[in-house]
């Protein structure tokens, strides 16, 4: 029995002081700069606990009082991810996690509790699970490449601010080039905030998705700067994707009506890298870009991969089957529903 888990049993009001504070912790970084009323709403807590916790948590440094509102130091930023573990891994899914290992091959799976597709607090806790991994896997002169999608804007808004406070040399680059509306989920938006909180430098690729292979030759060959940008990415140490549904993923990369109608024709589920894969594992589809691939995976010393929710549960299953494997960070949402389709199969 793990030890945090003894002292749960034996001294509980202390864990409760716990998660108060980290509760605490969790809505300044949110809210920032916040004031001592809309944090006890946000928490649900008394007004006079609030003030007791704040002013413990001022002595010890974690949190800054400013005219605007209250805000986080530094050391507040990484305690916040560092003791998330010990908060909030419950027990009882390391069964799963070890399970989970085993069936999707991964060299490791980390279970959020609860459910993506209902609760924003898990949304939030597996890219706080994110952040903490990333943070732990870069060292000195680390290429850490980074993916797009809400989950991983997620991860970035919740790293903390390292710029200034490491001497480490960190550069961010995206996997691939920009797809979709949204500026914000893009992975160059993606990889520079990245760097921006990590105090690191990045490079940016300026190409997007799905260009003919011939037009990529040509790129590569009359733009050096894209050349010696996706060098970068063929050299990152650290990966740090997501993996999604594959309908989700073919509206936002426009693929044409008929291939999106022989995908479901197909059975594809899952979309990771550009790859779209059936529920065996086969690809049945890849876009051409720029960057990273499946093949460069094996190369990546640290590949971690995010994706939760019940409705995601077949689109892990596919693309891990495919190859895409690494440190996943899930739910128990989509990790019952793995265990479910396997159990079928």
């Amino acid at each position: 029995m793990r030890d945090d888990y003894l002292l749960l049993i034996l001294v509980p009001e202390l864990i409760q002081v716990a998660q108060e504070r980290y509760s605490i912790l969790q809505q300044i970084s949110e809210l920032k700069p916040v004031g001592r009323h809309l944090l006890a709403v946000s928490t649900k807590l008394s007004e006079i606990t609030i003030r007791t916790h704040l002013t413990i948590m001022k002595e010890q440094g974690l949190i800054e009082i400013h005219p605007s509102g209250i805000t986080l130091s530094r050391k507040g930023e990484t305690l916040l991810l560092s003791f998330f573990d010990a908060l909030y891994k419950d027990p009882t899914v390391e069964e799963m996690e070890e399970e989970l290992t085993k069936i999707l091959s991964m060299e490791k799976v980390i279970v959020i509790k609860g459910d993506s597709n209902s609760s924003k607090d898990t949304q939030k806790n597996i890219g706080y699970q994110m952040a903490y991994e990333l943070t732990r896997a870069i060292r000195d002169d680390s290429i850490v490449a980074v993916g797009g999608g809400p989950i991983l804007s997620r991860m970035t808004e919740l790293l903390p601010q390292l710029a200034d406070s490491s001497s480490m040399k960190v550069t961010v680059v995206p996997v691939r080039g920009g797809f979709g509306a949204e500026i914000g989920y893009q992975a160059n938006m993606i990889a520079a905030k990245t760097a921006k909180k990590l105090g690191g430098n990045y490079k940016l690729l300026h190409v997007p998705d799905g260009i003919s292979p011939n037009l990529i030759r040509r790129i590569r060959e009359e733009v050096p700067d894209t050349a010696e940008v996706e060098s970068l990415i063929h050299r990152a140490d650290v990966l740090a994707i997501s993996i999604e549904n594959a309908r989700d993923m073919a509206k936002i990369h426009k693929l044409p009506l008929h291939v999106c109608e022989r995908l479901h024709d197909e059975g594809v589920c899952g979309e990771a890298l550009g790859l779209y894969a059936d529920i065996n594992g086969k690809i049945r589809y890849q876009m051409y870009n720029l960057g990273l691939s499946s093949d460069d995976l094996q190369s990546v010393s640290h590949v971690l991969i995010a994706a939760g929710g019940k409705n995601k549960g077949k689109a892990i299953l596919a693309m891990a089957r495919a190859g895409v494997r690494g440190v996943l960070i899930t739910d128990e949402g989509a990790g019952k529903q793995i265990l479910s389709l396997v159990k079928k199969q």
